[in-house]
């Protein structure tokens, strides 16, 4: 059985471009009696990627190559009308928020490091100036 114009095998992908890195998960879906998983071949370009699954598949790692159409084909209920899966790169505002990110914690760290810094030079040369009373205090007394 080829596809069915009916439309009663569905495939379920996203509407939006999948992200480069993220994961991508496809179902396969019989409209009637009720919306459920089908046992099904999931193809990609035409050519099948998995045979006879619980009705989903995963894509842990997307990447451009994934990029194609899909649709999916249960031996009895039919075929799936085809459905193009889009992969984007991430995108330079990601990539600007990351940078943004990394400074902003920067620049909240550098204050308290700042003053942790300053303390331990004070509390060093308190304690040299002391080592030093000691000894002068040592020698008067001697």
């Amino acid at each position: 059985m080829d596809y069915d114009p009916d439309g009663d095998v569905i495939l379920e992908s996203p509407v939006h471009p999948v992200t480069e890195g993220h994961p991508l998960t496809l179902g396969c879906l019989y409209r009637y009696p009720n919306s459920s998983n089908l046992r099904a071949d999931f193809y990609k370009d035409g050519s099948v990627l998995q045979n006879q699954t619980t009705g989903e598949m995963i894509i842990r790692t997307v990447s451009k190559s994934d990029e194609g159409f899909y649709h999916c084909k249960h031996p009895e209920r039919g075929e799936s009308p085809k459905s193009w899966v889009s992969v984007r790169s991430p995108s330079g505002v990601e990539a600007a928020f990351s940078v943004l990110m990394l400074i902003m914690s920067v620049v909240t760290a550098s204050p308290y490091l700042l003053v942790t810094i300053i303390l331990l030079v004070k509390c060093y040369r308190a304690r040299a100036h002391t080592d030093e009373e000691r000894i002068e205090n040592a020698v008067i007394e001697e």
